[in-house]
């Protein structure tokens, strides 16, 4: 069994004896591979796919799934955006931002829906693509055989917080009370080209198998607007790809409303740290990825990761559980953490083939 086939088999439920380590590590930590600043590692495909490929060897048993297996490129924030007439600022040793809006005012959005749907690489969406080819050329087959990777991995970017994005979180919270109709028309829109996205991206790397969405939305809303306005088009996307494996990345905090949350169609829920993971556990269906602070992670001693690590394993039961920090690994984690995560899963893993107590 591939490292990623064990992570699958954890994630539907199966007992496979195998505690996954899966991971997100991306440009905050793998800059530091070629000591560059985070723009220079953007705008060079071919250092990312070295420091991807390098991260993956140095931690042969860890998946690196998300945005560890695509290239990076405003991934996160500038899809929706940009493919509407939004601009991405570039930070030099940050992540980038929309600086530019493509919606001001509420009748922005209807100019948008009567346009229509923009061609699926619009924006940075072309470079984003452009660059996805690349990577199906280059990376190493080895590495995709065993880690999932490249192949059928479609990483769009956020959904509702993408479009949030579009016009600025204050706007959209207000906006979503001063004028929901509207809201609806625009997250309608926003959707449906998010999902035309995909199929571009699938025609790069074949018909999707993972689906990676990282949207913190749920965490910024209360119940009430999470079932109206976040949780139909979430749904809409992950419907489509039912029987591929999808990823719901989101470490805000939603403990208030598991119930709902629990709907959101997806099989893993990388979740954060302020979750209870017992209540999560009890009141959702998700495989749980996570749940370290990454800030923490950062600046425990190994000692500290090996028991932080067997807390979790402890109270998720050891089943449905992918080992993992609560978000993105922070930029200044030592490596020798990450060591001390995959020695406990191996650890924990032979205590539970062997029916002996975790702790």
């Amino acid at each position: 069994m591939t490292v990623f086939e064990n992570a699958l088999a954890v994630a539907l439920g199966k007992e496979t004896g195998q505690i996954p380590v899966v991971l997100q590590v991306y440009s905050l930590v793998l800059k530091r591979f070629a000591r560059v600043k985070e723009y220079d590692y953007y705008q060079d495909i071919k250092l990312q796919l070295e420091a991807k490929v390098t991260f993956q060897k140095r931690f042969p048993s860890v998946l690196n799934i998300g945005l560890g297996v695509v290239p990076e490129y405003a991934e996160f924030v500038g899809p929706i955006p940009t493919a509407f007439g939004g601009k991405v600022r570039w930070m030099e040793d940050s992540p980038p931002y929309v600086g530019e809006y493509p919606i001001k005012e509420p009748n922005d959005i209807d100019k948008l829906v009567e346009a229509g749907l923009p061609e699926a690489n619009a924006g940075i969406a072309s470079q984003v693509l452009e660059r996805l080819e690349y990577f199906y050329d280059w990376f190493p087959k080895d590495l995709r055989e065993e880690y999932g990777m490249v192949d059928g991995v479609v990483v769009p970017g956020g959904c509702v917080e993408s479009a949030a994005l579009s016009m600025g979180y204050d706007k959209f919270f207000i906006w979503m009370r001063q004028y929901p109709d509207v809201i609806h028309k625009w997250l309608k829109l926003s959707t449906d080209w998010l999902i035309k996205y995909c199929e571009a991206i699938e025609a790069v790397v074949g018909s999707c198998k993972v689906l990676w969405i990282a949207d913190h939305i749920p965490s910024m809303v209360g119940k009430q607007q999470f079932k109206e306005f976040v949780l139909p088009y979430f749904n809409k996307i992950f419907g489509k790809y039912r029987g591929a494996l999808r990823i719901w990345h989101n470490e805000g905090y939603v403990g208030y409303m598991l119930e709902e949350v629990d709907k959101i169609d997806s099989e893993v829920w990388h979740f954060g740290p302020k979750e209870d993971i017992v209540e999560c556990r009890n009141k959702t269906h998700f495989c749980l990825q996570g749940n370290i602070h990454p800030p923490d992670f950062a600046k425990m001693t190994p000692k500290e990761v090996e028991s932080r690590c067997e807390e979790i394993v402890f109270k998720s039961g050891g089943n449905k559980l992918w080992l993992s920090t609560g978000g993105g690994v922070s930029p200044d984690t030592p490596l020798r953490n990450i060591d001390a995560m995959v020695k406990t899963a191996e650890r924990l893993s032979r205590k539970l083939s062997d029916n002996s107590p975790l702790i």
